[in-house]
């Protein structure tokens, strides 16, 4: 099931991107309500669960992966976050490989801990990570909101812009898969990273393009929803 509902996030927001393109106030709107979400999912589920579980080192597994995701974009361009920073959008445009590399990496580490509970019997992390699937799946439909433009305005073969996308859809998938195989001791490592990953998406997102430190309503109307809503289902 679990498998199921992150494959259909990015149907979705593929779905999305390609009947109605004229979608940027839509998914800047989903990206700001989803950073909120895991944000919030990020420090009520996941901290409480990785610093009395993750022993000593956890903070340092948390460090590492804000590290790793600061590379990570480096390569994908900033997808992850809802921005491609690529100039090179003309008929027949080679594919970015290392665009797909990065965002591919990215999507596979996001779902390594959301099957490991499952196979632990730890009752809370299994709570923690059913909120984590939420979470991470409505932030891939912005996500894939994103790619899937991107991808269209390279004007690329069909059979290529399905290509990747079905890739891209099973990167998360295989992710929870592999981390099902996880002892204990590597699952809080893999949690503590993708809770650094996390923290600076959802970071980055929020904090975008307000260099002037503006006051936006809309935006925060947005960002703390996506912060109620995830402290609703942490409680519940």
């Amino acid at each position: 099931m679990d498998y199921f509902i992150l494959f259909m996030a990015v149907v979705i927001g593929s779905g999305i991107a390609y009947f109605f393109q004229d979608n940027s106030r839509f998914s800047k709107k989903l990206l700001m309500f989803s950073a909120g979400l895991l944000l919030a999912i990020t420090i009520l589920d996941m901290f409480p669960s990785l610093y009395a579980n993750g022993g000593g080192n956890a903070g340092i597994w948390v460090i590492m992966g804000v590290g790793l995701q600061l590379f990570l974009e480096g390569i994908s361009k900033g997808i992850e976050h809802g921005h491609v920073h690529y100039h090179k959008h003309h008929e027949n445009a080679a594919i970015p490989l290392s665009v797909m590399l990065g965002l591919f990496i990215h999507s596979f580490l996001e779902g390594m801990p959301i099957e490991a509970a499952h196979h632990l019997n730890h009752n809370h992390e299994h709570h923690a990570n059913s909120n984590i699937l939420w979470a991470l799946s409505i932030h891939k439909i912005s996500e894939t909101i994103v790619l899937t433009t991107f991808l269209l305005s390279l004007k690329l073969k069909n059979t290529y812009t399905v290509l990747i996308l079905l890739l891209f859809a099973i990167s998360a998938p295989l992710g929870a898969y592999l981390g099902s195989f996880l002892n204990s001791d590597l699952y809080f490592i893999a949690m503590g990273i993708v809770a650094g990953i996390f923290l600076h998406i959802s970071s980055v997102i929020i904090f975008e393009n307000n260099e002037k430190h503006n006051l936006n309503w809309q935006k925060l109307l947005f960002v703390f929803s996506g912060m109620l809503l995830g402290f609703i289902i942490s409680t519940i």
